[in-house]
């Protein structure tokens, strides 16, 4: 059977979640999370899209992600997804599939969404039980916007709408 084609509208924004084959805990070392960010980062640089969420967990990661449609959400997840297996398998010596299937995508089109969408994706390490508090996680955008960090997330737009961390409480964090 073959695969259905993927629409997407020019700069909406999408809830993309990827896993890992088998779901493995491949991304259990904190190098290797930090590189999955980083590849995040190169690909944002060259093909310009923006992140606005994301947390990466030990067999999977969740990303709030805009992209212009002449990139498309399919290249920029092939470059992705591509390029970071295949430093994964070199790395570890480690032979077959990275990631189960394809991602998975869903557009995020209300601000109540968009809201629901990041509480989320910011939550997964505390209902995983590994942390707390959902800013204490470095690998989540929660922490970046917590800390001030702004390397791969565009905190503009979700800081303007949900409200400034430095006070400590931020409605994109806090139900």
């Amino acid at each position: 059977m073959s695969r259905h084609k993927r629409y997407y509208q020019d700069w909406n924004v999408y809830h993309v979640m990827i896993r890992c084959n088998n779901r493995q805990m491949l991304l259990r070392k904190n190098e290797i999370k930090i590189m999955l960010m980083g590849s995040f980062g190169k690909f944002q640089q060259r093909m310009g899209f923006k992140i606005y969420g994301f947390v990466v967990m030990d067999n999977h990661a969740h990303w709030l992600i805009q992209v212009q449609a002449k990139h498309g959400m399919s290249s920029v997840m092939q470059k992705v997804l591509l390029s970071f297996g295949r430093y994964y398998r070199e790395k570890n010596h480690f032979v077959g599939y990275f990631w189960q299937g394809r991602y998975k995508s869903v557009s995020v089109t209300t601000d109540k969404a968009m809201h629901e969408v990041l509480n989320y994706v910011h939550e997964n390490p505390v209902k995983a039980k590994i942390i707390n508090r959902c800013e204490d996680y470095v690998y989540s955008s929660a922490y970046k916007y917590f800390n001030g960090k702004n390397d791969i997330v565009d905190k503009v737009m979700v800081l303007t709408k949900y409200g400034d961390t430095s006070a400590g409480s931020c409605d994109l964090i806090k139900a």
